[in-house]
């Protein structure tokens, strides 16, 4: 089995309803049950307060300029799969698709 990680771009706050949101979670945690049982390994939304973008050692920028919304990393999560075309092929039921832009990446193991 590889690991993948899908990297959820894109942010909708602005234009998503609290009602919105809750179901699209909702139907988040249903693809992650049903499609993802036994191949999910962690993930998580990501905060979009307190970011910093650091550049180098002395270039720490916390008031911006950040990335545009539509190019702002939402969150991540990571799978397991047996190659590339299984990956897409799960990643091609996530719920945010269309919604969010899902990049998928395998991860090479580091040892």
């Amino acid at each position: 089995m590889n690991q993948f990680l899908i990297i959820v771009r894109g942010s909708d706050h602005s234009t998503s309803s609290p009602e919105q949101i809750q179901k699209r979670m909702a139907l988040f945690g249903e693809w992650m049950e049903k499609v993802l049982a036994g191949r999910y390994v962690g993930g998580a939304p990501l905060e979009d307060t307190d970011a910093r973008f650091l550049k180098s050692k002395n270039e720490i920028l916390t008031d911006g300029p950040f990335m545009e919304s539509k190019e702002m990393i939402s969150g991540y999560v990571i799978i397991n799969a047996n190659d590339i075309q299984e990956a897409t092929e799960l990643t091609k039921q996530c719920p945010l698709l269309g919604q969010f832009q899902l990049e998928l990446r395998r991860l090479k193991p580091m040892m």
